[in-house]
């Protein structure tokens, strides 16, 4: 489906083409609420993250119920369900080109486009996300269980993505428990601290990297931070 064909209001599940790939999308419009775009991004392809992970879908209706914003969208990235193409194993850096062809897609081909888009990263979505954090039409970036612990950032490839997390302008927030075994709340504090940036952070008790606990708590966070965005 073109993206100009999606429908005004409601949900479309789709493939979009950007760059060399289709993606697999879902999307919920409610075009004539405001200019912003959601989009959320689900966790590592390769240990079998998708976009229908509860974390990730919990995130996308939450927001498309809302119906403050343009434009929810939340996608299989390459390789991922029906979205063609490849994954990468290291580095990630095709599905942050893809990620930002993708948002070049939105606010040019909809009808009623938005204007800016609001990224929402869950795990190794956090990671593509932030590599596409210094693009002028990013509204602000959220990272919930950003995986940026010293291990999982060199064995994902991903320190460069952090770092332009970090270099960013744009709002950025970070969710993260303190059961979460990809990342300390020490190695979080550590890594912001260094990098001198202006970053939101809330630390959940007794959470980890899959919010068995405090998803409920977290989602309402990360609605309640995305209004003022």
């Amino acid at each position: 489906m073109a993206a100009s064909q999606i429908k005004l209001e409601g949900t479309t599940q789709t493939l979009l083409a950007v760059r060399d790939v289709q993606l697999e999308c879902v999307l919920h419009r409610n075009a004539y609420a405001g200019k912003l775009a959601v989009i959320v991004l689900h966790p590592y392809s390769w240990l079998g993250g998708c976009m229908r992970d509860h974390v990730t879908t919990t995130l996308f209706r939450s927001f498309a119920e809302t119906e403050v914003y343009n434009t929810v969208l939340m996608y299989n990235s390459r390789g991922v369900g029906k979205s063609s193409g490849r994954a990468s194993v290291y580095g990630s850096q095709k599905e942050v080109e893809d990620l930002k062809a993708l948002c070049q897609l939105l606010m040019s081909n909809l009808t009623h486009p938005p204007e800016k888009v609001l990224l929402v990263g869950y795990s190794h979505g956090s990671c593509v996300a932030s590599g596409a954090a210094c693009e002028s039409y990013i509204a602000g970036v959220m990272a919930v269980s950003p995986p940026v612990g010293d291990f999982a950032s060199t064995m994902l490839g991903t320190k460069q993505l952090w770092k332009t997390f970090c270099a960013s302008s744009a709002p950025k927030f970070v969710a993260l428990g303190t059961a979460d075994t990809f990342c300390s709340v020490k190695a979080l504090n550590k890594k912001v601290a260094m990098s001198q940036a202006h970053v939101d952070v809330k630390i959940y008790e007794t959470a980890d990297h899959f919010w068995l606990r405090q998803l409920e708590n977290m989602r309402d966070n990360v609605l309640q931070w995305a209004i003022n965005v």
